[in-house]
């Protein structure tokens, strides 16, 4: 066993109480007895709850900045307008998922219509733009343009801030910087969807900073180690097995790479609620018990319910048709002029850049408050891309 590891894959609790057993054995003389080949790997997708919880802590918690004509709350208001309630006090990485998702696309189908409309004043509209089939050299070279112009750099953002108050635009500084911490987010999704490790791990470091500034600790710490091994400190061929398994592909379809640690969730979703039983059937000792036979349950559901043609009978649901939802939030960024710098116009909360903040309190060694636990339980939905 010395020769060899095992891979645990986890959230934060399951890493404190590896650290406590291995606490507990340190005066034993082998390193098998030390727990030493046993190889703590933070879950994926516990990972990207911790994201969606840094932006819900950033753009909504704070009541502050609530009430701004151009606030991620406002713009919730339209994508979900009898869900505002929830989406201050326990809204679920779902829902705060599906909405960092809905406000990025409209935000950048804005700023691809100002875009269009500065390089032809016959682009007034996508539509005209799409029309006209533009040569993809065309496309790319403007996909730079709006990432230089509306996406919020640190540099560039100390820059504007430090600017008299007439020359500033604090509404269009908020929108820039929301843009670039969603579209950070949005690269996560898509860049675990696609099995792409390599993008993965360069979105660390410009989370575990975010993580930092939030409050988020323990994630800051625990994922600056994971790091600083995986790059550093690890065999090069321990760190490439690792890299080859942080995520996998359960379907074997494109697109449909998932994180270990969402495996291990799914199945205790199905094991303790769908199939756990009822009434006196549901205890621990009946669950562990029939929990080899989950996938068998599972099959014999599946095959009845294709037998019969039975609906709506998965956890997988069609995606909602958002068109008209985003077109009408893209009219109001529009008519808020979020992506017009506007010199001299005020905002009533102003958005820090958390990326900056948590740089300069891990150089100060830091911690501005204790806030570690995350506010989002998992349920059904949470296991659909």
């Amino acid at each position: 066993m010395s020769d060899h590891v095992i891979l645990i894959h986890g959230d934060l609790l399951m890493k404190e109480r590896l650290d406590t057993v291995r606490n507990s054995r340190r005066i034993e003389h082998t390193p098998k007895n030390r727990f030493q080949y046993v190889i703590f790997l933070p879950g994926l997708f516990h990972y990207k709850m911790a994201c969606v919880d840094a932006i819900w802590r950033t753009y909504i918690q704070p009541k502050e900045g609530r009430d701004d004509e151009n606030s991620l709350y406002q713009h919730t208001a339209v994508l979900r307008p009898e869900e505002t309630g929830k989406m201050v006090s326990k809204p679920g990485f779902r829902r705060v998922h599906d909405v960092i998702h809905h406000d990025i696309w409209a935000s950048m189908l804005d700023c691809w219509r100002i875009e269009a409309e500065s390089q032809n004043p016959e682009w007034s509209t996508l539509e005209n733009f799409a029309v006209s089939e533009p040569k993809w050299d065309d496309v790319v070279a403007m996909s730079h343009t709006i990432v230089r112009k509306y996406v919020a750099t640190t540099q560039g953002l100390d820059e504007a801030r430090a600017q008299p108050s007439t020359g500033r635009d604090k509404q269009f500084e908020n929108q820039t910087l929301r843009n670039r911490d969603e579209l950070m987010y949005i690269d996560v999704c898509q860049a675990m969807n696609t099995g792409d490790i390599g993008r993965v791990e360069a979105s660390f470091l410009p989370w575990i900073y975010v993580f930092k500034a939030t409050g988020k600790h323990k994630y800051a710490s625990q994922m600056t180690k994971f790091l600083v091994n995986l790059q550093f400190n690890w065999p090069k061929k321990l760190s490439d097995i690792i890299r080859m398994n942080l995520l996998c592909n359960p379907s074997g379809h494109a697109l449909a790479f998932r994180a270990i640690d969402w495996v291990v969730e799914r199945n205790n979703l199905y094991t303790k609620v769908i199939y756990r039983g009822g009434g006196p059937n549901g205890t621990i000792e009946h669950i562990i018990k029939e929990s080899p036979l989950i996938e068998v349950y599972r099959n014999c559901h599946v095959i009845i319910e294709n037998g019969f043609h039975l609906q709506h009978q998965t956890i997988r649901h069609a995606q909602p048709d958002m068109t008209n939802t985003i077109r009408k939030l893209s009219m109001r960024i529009k008519e808020k002029y979020a992506h017009i710098k506007t010199f001299g116009r005020k905002a009533l909360w102003l958005i820090l850049d958390q990326i900056n903040e948590g740089m300069a309190l891990m150089q100060e060694q830091r911690i501005v408050s204790e806030e570690e636990t995350t506010i989002f339980d998992t349920d059904g939905d949470d296991f659909i891309d």
